[in-house]
């Protein structure tokens, strides 16, 4: 191959208008629908082969720690190619266009190859090579290739319209790299709070253990059973409080389907107020739940909504003073207002769950940080994670939870779920 030297005559572009316009607004559209590298520059790459009559195509983005080129799209490049993933840079057509910074049309001449196409298997008629630019530097190249003779090279206009098309390339590329960059300092900031929230709880529950230690030491020395006993039951409910913490930080880390299936609500609460039932016996909270009978199944997976109502019937015991009452309700609603809270779907009705308590409420200034992982109001009892987790879980089965009490009002949570 060798490079052209085009004259005004032999300007013959490939491109229609009507079928430009089509093109770009294809590219448009790809470019508003989807983040999705892949899916965007492979959109991007079809348009503008379609639009070049080119039989082959690919994207390729300068990978400078390694000194090659990735490879981001493809069309109609040899299998093992594309499943490689990337090619050298030295001595390839995009070496040139990188290195220059301006586009490069080589045509078959009959010469000898100045550049190294990307694909030695078959004959090239004419291949086209343009850089992707953005904030003043190259990123990469798009590269066609023709190999049917009839079709004839590639001119100048058609860098023009190529340039026009694979513009979007270049711009995409650079904001998905820019949101990369942000979720990865989003990240950084997440994991610096999660190892402070956790270290924080940490840190209280081994003041737990020690002290349960140092009541078994003494109660050893000194053959005191009931003391021993006591230092036992220290270090059984911290051992409870760590394996509630991993559960989670797991369920929270992690994005899972639930496991639905058809659920009888009264034996779900029954099974969390049984679970529960010691702690409320020794303070006289009363326990009371009222189930209608249109709400009397949900569907859901069983072990993550008995998670959520036993992290908000707990904390409902937490709030309520000596003698007061924790109470669960269940109904079924369809007007707009619960319909709303639904995420997705197509439900015409809503089982709304109820949690409530006869406490002094939640601070006004709480309201809206309650459901943030690691806030607490419990001092050194709560790990912040409870409600953050509920509302995770309860979001994955399609619905929502919110605090419907208002400031100074014994606390109400509602759990909206599709009926």
């Amino acid at each position: 191959m060798a490079i052209v030297r085009l004259q005004p005559e032999m300007i013959t572009p490939a491109a229609s208008l009507p079928s430009l316009f089509a093109s770009l607004l294809k590219i448009t559209e790809a470019l508003g629908s989807s983040l999705e590298l892949h899916t965007v520059l492979q959109t991007i790459l079809e348009q503008t082969t379609q639009e070049m009559q080119a039989q082959q195509g690919s994207i390729l983005l300068f990978d400078e720690h390694q000194d090659r080129l990735q490879m981001l799209a493809s069309i109609g490049l040899p299998e093992e190619m594309v499943r490689k993933g990337y090619i050298a840079r030295r001595g390839s057509i995009a070496e040139y266009v990188i290195e220059h910074n301006q586009p490069l049309i080589l045509n078959d001449q009959g010469g000898g190859n100045e550049y190294r196409p990307l694909d030695n298997t078959r004959r090239i008629v004419s291949s086209m090579c343009v850089p992707l630019r953005a904030r003043g530097r190259v990123l990469g190249t798009i590269n066609l290739n023709r190999l049917d003779p009839e079709l004839g090279p590639f001119h100048d206009a058609d860098l023009e319209t190529m340039v026009l098309l694979t513009s979007h390339a270049a711009i995409f590329i650079e904001n998905s790299r820019l949101h990369e960059a942000n979720l990865r300092s989003e990240r950084l900031a997440a994991i610096g709070q999660t190892v402070a929230g956790i270290s924080h709880c940490i840190k209280n529950i081994l003041t737990g253990v020690r002290g349960g230690l140092s009541l078994i030491d003494m109660a050893t020395g000194s053959q005191n059973w009931e003391m021993l006993g006591k230092g036992r039951d220290i270090l059984g409910r911290n051992v409870e409080r760590i394996s509630s913490i991993m559960l989670d930080m797991l369920d929270y880390s992690k994005e899972r389907t639930p496991a639905k299936a058809r659920l009888p609500l009264n034996s779900l609460i029954e099974e969390v107020f049984n679970t529960v039932r010691g702690e409320a016996a020794q303070r006289e909270i009363a326990l009371e739940s009222q189930v209608d009978a249109d709400a009397a199944f949900v569907d859901g997976d069983g072990q993550q909504l008995f998670r959520c109502l036993l992290n908000l019937v707990g904390n409902a015991l937490d709030a309520t003073p000596k003698g007061g009452r924790v109470w669960v309700t269940a109904e079924t609603a369809t007007a707009p207002a619960a319909l709303n809270r639904l995420r997705g779907g197509d439900a015409t009705a809503a089982a709304v769950i109820r949690v409530c308590d006869s406490g002094p409420g939640i601070a006004a200034e709480n309201h809206t940080t309650i459901f943030e992982p690691f806030f607490s109001t419990k001092g050194s009892k709560g790990t912040g994670l409870g409600l953050a987790v509920t509302r995770k879980l309860i979001r994955e089965h399609g619905g929502d939870i919110e605090l419907e009490s208002a400031p100074g009002e014994s606390a109400i949570f509602a759990i909206y779920l599709p009926a």
